[in-house]
């Protein structure tokens, strides 16, 4: 019985989380105005300026969370970002809480410690916490930029906000969830476009770019099959040269139809790697879809879930792919398709010359030598 209780709350939360998620993604001006916070944000602290948040309960949690994550870091080293939650000295809490008013503890510390062009990010459920509403009040009086997150409108905050955020519901530990989730969407892209690096990226189809090609129905299933191409070796140490990032991104349906274990492909992949390096060239990363095509996931070519996949991560990593500089080269038209839903540019390996809509090359090589000149030629145009 006590399960039976358990379960039905467990899934009473998570299904009314997972609403609330859902009704965010579906609610445009959402991810617009978040967006336009983020930037406000971004070009505060190119400015020198700095970030205040502040909230209540949960929501001074959240807010502290949120300044450690943008005054340490996010997902990748890098320099500090000067970001101070308010609530933090317990000592200026109580003094100013029983000398003057808990109304007043955020108002007071933003009147001594922000500056025009600062950020003030002022978290409340309710959107009418006494505290916070007075906090950006002082604010506004002070020319900060003022940012909110809130629960459902109309509320207090919604006229001192620059922009609000106001996640559509009323329950409370819902709105929190939500918000440190947008939280996380705004640390992340303020520490992306500060920090990272951007840098072009060579996207290669495996079997028949890299490696010869089977029939058919037919895969490679041993490193023993595996046998390398003509020109492959110099047309990737002329990507790695050129400076570009060399990912692989290969449909492996082979690993769903159980006719090879995760762990062999996975060793082939470390040979494909080490015969790239041998020869003074590098790939830096694979990744590989192992489902058959009767599954419809989102990651199998023409899908571009691998190439997504892949910016994701790199961006994680400090790295930020520039789309109008990379390509996906490929022998099939799912690799084409797949390039152009990820906006990138694409070549099409083919012996008889012909494509459908993409460029094409006889080999990786030749595609190589076309990416290069077509890259050179666009930034001297530039």
């Amino acid at each position: 019985m006590q399960n039976t209780h358990f379960m039905s709350a467990f899934s009473s939360a998570v299904n009314e989380t997972v609403a609330v998620l859902t009704g965010i993604l579906e609610d445009s001006a959402i991810p617009d105005i978040l967006a336009a916070a983020t930037d406000a944000v971004i070009q505060a602290y190119r400015k020198d300026h700095k970030v205040l948040t502040c909230g209540n309960g949960g929501s001074a949690a959240d807010a502290q969370h949120i300044a450690a994550e943008l005054s340490g870091k996010f997902f990748f080293d890098r320099q500090p970002l000067f970001a101070e939650a308010l609530h933090v000295n317990t000592s200026y809490m109580t003094a100013v809480a029983n000398d003057y008013s808990y109304n007043d503890v955020f108002a007071r510390l933003v009147r001594a410690q922000g500056r025009p062009g600062d950020v003030l990010l002022a978290l409340s459920t309710s959107g009418s916490s006494p505290n916070v509403v007075k906090a950006l009040e002082e604010a506004r009086r002070r020319k900060m930029i003022t940012v909110g997150f809130t629960g459902q409108r109309p509320n207090n905050m919604e006229d001192l906000c620059d922009y609000l955020v106001a996640v559509p519901s009323m329950v409370t530990p819902r709105i929190q969830e939500a918000h440190i989730t947008l939280g996380h969407v705004m640390c992340e892209m303020i520490e992306n476009r500060l920090f990272s690096v951007d840098a072009p990226a060579i996207f290669l189809d495996r079997d028949g770019v890299i490696n010869e090609k089977k029939p058919e129905g037919d895969y490679v299933t041993s490193v023993s099959e595996f046998s390398i191409l003509p020109g492959v070796f110099e047309a990737i140490k002329l990507f790695n040269d050129s400076g570009y990032l060399v990912v692989v991104i290969t449909n492996q349906q082979c690993i769903g139809k159980g006719m090879v274990s995760p762990d062999t492909v996975g060793a082939i992949h470390e040979h494909m790697k080490s015969e790239v390096r041998r020869h003074g060239g590098s790939i830096d990363t694979v990744y590989m879809c192992p489902h058959t095509a009767a599954e419809n996931c989102s990651c199998r070519k023409p899908a571009p879930g691998l190439i997504e996949m892949a910016v994701r991560d790199y961006r994680r990593k400090g790295v930020s792919i520039d789309m109008t500089r990379s390509y996906m080269i490929g022998d099939s038209e799912k690799d084409i398709i797949a390039g152009e839903k990820a906006g990138l540019h694409t070549v099409r390996i083919t012996t008889d010359g012909k494509g459908d809509t993409a460029p094409t090359a006889a080999g990786i090589l030749e595609a190589a030598h076309r990416v290069i000149y077509d890259d050179m030629r666009t930034r001297k145009a530039m």
